[in-house]
């Protein structure tokens, strides 16, 4: 028997929303023009009605029209989308007075204020940024002081490390603690922000933040149940413990680094994030409980809102968890209304009113991902349990629908953050679905106990703590299977495809069987273009590393991870602060073992992701401690069974038979910090012909490169230097004495793109050319990898130049194209002039008395070589 097609989803208010939702995402980079688009559209919005009443108006005199079809049906949804269109405009041009108010368009970017935010998060351990509101702000201006009170301007709040006299995007431990509602007083430089960001302007602040004015009574009370949970769990064994407080009330940062990872690669992450799916959980339980006894459906609805309510506010009322709550509200609508296919108009309402307060959650992913959830869970799982009932029976089936249509409806979303398909999503969110809800709900419950009872609290934590550490397996079980996730094309092509791909997954939902297999067809066919998109370059450019490398700087994005190779030894210089970006570069380059580690010093943007390399360490350099944090990073090296050793000028050894000598910093430091960078350099002998020299200088800022070159000097001056990574990513603070006197050849700048710190600088860039030193940036380049032979010095690079003639050519064709010039390039190459243009396979710098010597495997066979010596 053929089943009959569902009935379609009521998307006649949808598509305006949706066209209304782009023009909130274009005007919000471009305020100015919100106005003229407002009126553009309310007059074409009132032709359109016009319009329709001429028609309805002649209908009364003769045979009446088709609302829905012909000419009327299209200016019968042109009108409501001008009039949406409009009302976006008009709200972004009323929000951007409020967001960017006279007083704060007359300061110039850098100016220095005083300035009392009002947070909207807690600021946790280690975390740089806080966002908030700024309230009142006070700065100096032809000799007197201006104070603004009354603001309410979007801020975000950049913690700087004690002493910093720099914007540096290194983690800092907070003095204070930051509770979301209380009013801080920070020193500050005012910076404007990025059009379009959710935050107006940046606050860099200079010292700890000042406490002014305690949270709200509510918000109090929610800080002391916080605490004490969080005490009541640090007994409980990890990860567990730290799993199950994100579980209950979102608090990731007990939460260690491999869970974490394992969570977010078996698409698990929405469980700790206090995303719908706890909203989810409480209104299930109300509405189970209500069930049971019989309440009616009205009083099931309202008892949930108010439990919906108190849950906001212990888990901190930021607007995530408001859009949240909003969302959810729409689901309990929808189930009061029992009509699920027909919650799109209710989702689409919700998004427009969110859209009309507050016009720049038009970019926001967390927005756009609340209301996809929303969609997939009140409109397609209904549909696609209905289908599935008669094979799985209707318990399974529910439990199925949701994860399947939660994750199609986010997929073209969370593609852009993180380009791949989590292989065991489906299969993970099933097993640990009749789990979630148990932890959340008994650890909701010793939250509330634990300021009360600790004891009873305690006991409550460790039931929870259960079905936390099997959720913790399972997802560590998950993500270390093979393929636990399949790459796909990242930017706007990945994202178009994977519409495409949902699109027809939904599609497949809603038609009738007989015409199924079409959609289902196309979903597989665009999936295996997407996968192969990415696959097949890839194995291309894995391929086409040279096999005879020397030096690899991993595109880290804003952080450093350089890896330096002797023959089967390997040198990591930093991790960055990306886990997943420094395993893919691992992974391309083959290394498995880490003889030699350096931690330049402790900033996360150097080593975060420390945890991805502590088991395969043999030795690991460290500077001098400055923060209680920094121990964490070095107790992580020696539980791993690294050799740590605290280096200083003097400290030594080699790496295979490659001398590497500690210049930097003097034996007698004892604080941390940028200045404190350790800073190694690689001399090979003459001898060796495909060896590079390379200098590694941290994070040092332009005083104590000073003082490390007249120390250097001192001590008989620099050796001819290859390679040269830039201090703190191309910063300003540089000395540009230091960069003449190593004159190197190439000058290895490792940044991410569009950073909001400005790096690499220009003056850092012109520092570099009059050193007559090429920069190669790994916010450009991506990973780039210098190899040696006989003299020369070849670049490969995983991306080419902006402005590179290949550019534009499909992924596969420029990758082949690249590969075609490796092949062309590796034989010994002519001396150059200059600092020339490289493509993927380089273009060779010649060095003086070098032969070449045989390529070695790009696979470390695990010997220590990182033996070293000291001097002190």
């Amino acid at each position: 028997m053929t089943s009959l097609g569902a009935p379609r989803p009521d998307l006649r208010l949808v598509v305006p929303v949706a066209v209304a939702w782009v023009v909130a995402v274009v005007l919000v980079a471009s305020p100015a023009h919100a106005v003229p688009v407002a009126v553009a559209a309310g007059v074409a919005a009132a032709t359109a009605v016009l319009v329709v009443l001429q028609a309805v108006r002649r209908g009364r005199a003769g045979p009446p029209p088709r609302a829905h079809s012909g000419p009327l049906g299209v200016v019968g949804l042109v009108a409501p989308t001008l009039l949406l269109v409009a009302l976006v405009a008009v709200a972004v041009d009323v929000r951007d007075a409020v967001r960017r108010p006279e007083a704060i368009r007359a300061i110039d970017d850098g100016a220095a204020v005083v300035a009392e935010v009002v947070l909207e998060r807690d600021g946790e351990p280690g975390e740089r940024t806080v966002p908030g509101r700024l309230v009142r702000m006070e700065h100096r201006a032809g000799g007197e002081t201006i104070t603004t009170t009354g603001l309410r301007v979007p801020a975000r709040v950049v913690l700087a490390e004690p002493g910093s006299t720099e914007h540096d995007p290194g983690a800092s431990d907070v003095a204070v603690p930051l509770v979301a509602g209380a009013t801080v007083r920070v020193h500050a430089e005012l910076v404007a922000g990025t059009p379009g960001a959710t935050a107006s302007v940046l606050l860099f602040t200079r010292g700890d933040p000042e406490v002014v004015h305690a949270p709200a009574a509510l918000l109090l009370a929610s800080t002391i149940a916080r605490r004490a949970f969080a005490e009541v769990t640090g007994r409980l064994p990890g990860p567990g413990a730290g799993l199950l407080r994100g579980l209950a009330i979102g608090d990731r940062s007990g939460i260690d680094d491999r869970t974490a990872d394992a969570m977010e690669v078996t698409a698990l992450t929405h469980l700790t994030a206090v995303s719908g799916s706890n909203c989810a959980v409480l209104v299930g339980l109300v509405m189970l409980v209500g069930r049971a006894a019989r309440a009616p459906r009205l009083a099931r609805v309202v008892v949930s809102v108010v439990v919906l309510g108190a849950f906001v506010l212990l888990v901190r009322p930021d607007p995530s968890i408001v859009r949240a709550t909003i969302m959810a509200v729409v689901v309990l609508v929808v189930h009061l209304r029992g009509r699920p296919v027909h919650g799109a108009p209710l989702v689409a309402l919700a998004t427009i009113g969110m859209l009309v307060v507050d016009p720049w959650l038009a970019r926001s992913f967390g927005f756009a991902l609340s209301v996809l959830a929303t969609a997939g869970v009140v409109v397609v799982a209904p549909v696609l349990a209905s289908r599935l009932a008669g094979r799985l029976g209707p318990v399974v089936a529910a439990s199925l629908a949701v994860p399947v249509a939660a994750q199609a409806a986010c997929w073209p979303v969370t593609v852009v953050l993180a380009p791949s398909i989590p292989t065991y999503a489906v299969l993970t969110n099933l097993v640990t679905e009749p789990l979630a809800p148990v932890a959340t709900v008994l650890g909701l419950a010793a939250c509330a106990l634990a300021p009360i009872w600790s004891t009873g609290a305690w006991f409550l934590a460790a039931a929870a703590w259960a079905p936390a550490a099997v959720i913790a397996v399972v997802a560590r079980a998950a993500a270390a299977l093979p393929f636990a996730v399949v790459p796909w094309p990242a930017g706007p092509f990945g994202a178009a495809t994977a519409a495409l791909v949902s699109t027809a997954v939904v599609a497949a939902v809603f038609v009738r069987r007989a015409a199924r297999a079409v959609p289902v067809a196309a979903a597989v066919v665009v999936g295996v273009i997407g996968v192969s998109v990415v696959v097949v370059p890839d194995a291309v450019v894995r391929g086409s590393v040279p096999a005879d490398w020397s030096l690899a700087a991993c595109d880290v994005g804003q952080g450093d991870a350089v890896l330096v190779r002797r023959d089967d030894a390997v040198a990591l210089v930093d991790t960055g602060d990306e886990p997943e970006r420094l395993e893919r570069c691992l992974d391309l380059l083959g290394i498995d073992r880490i003889d030699l580690f350096v931690a330049s010093h402790y900033d996360r943007d150097h080593v975060g992701a420390v945890g991805v390399v502590a088991n395969r360490v043999g030795t690991a350099l460290v500077g001098p401690l400055g923060r209680a944090a920094d121990a964490d990073v070095v107790a992580t090296l020696r539980r791993a069974g690294a050799d740590v050793v605290t280096a200083g000028a003097g400290t030594a050894g080699t790496l295979g038979d490659l001398p590497w000598r500690v210049v930097w910093p003097p034996p007698s430091t004892t604080e941390g910090g940028n200045d404190a960078s350790v800073t190694v350099l690689f001399e090979p002998s003459r001898r060796c012909s495909d060896c590079l020299s390379s200098l590694f200088l941290g994070d040092l800022g332009e005083a104590a490169q000073r003082r490390l070159l007249a120390m250097v000097t001192a001590a008989g001056g620099w050796p001819p230097v290859d390679v040269v990574k830039v201090a703190h990513h191309g910063s300003a603070d540089q000395d540009p004495a230091l960069y003449r006197a190593v004159s190197a050849r190439v000058g290895i700048v490792s940044v991410g793109a569009d950073n909001p710190y400005g790096h690499p600088t220009d003056r850092a860039l012109a520092m570099l050319e009059a050193a007559g030193t090429a920069a190669l940036r790994t916010d450009q380049n991506g990973t780039i990898v210098l190899s040696a032979s006989g003299g020369d010095l070849r670049v490969w690079r995983e991306r080419p130049d902006r402005g590179d003639p290949t550019t534009g050519v499909s992924p596969v064709a420029r990758t082949l194209l690249e590969v075609g010039r490796v092949g062309a390039r590796r034989g010994p190459g002519r001396a150059r002039s200059g600092p020339p243009t490289s493509r993927a396979g380089g273009t060779p710098w010649r060095r003086r008395d070098q032969r070449a010597q045989p390529r070695r495997s790009t696979r470390s066979r695990g010997r220590r070589s990182g033996r070293h010596r000291s001097s002190s």
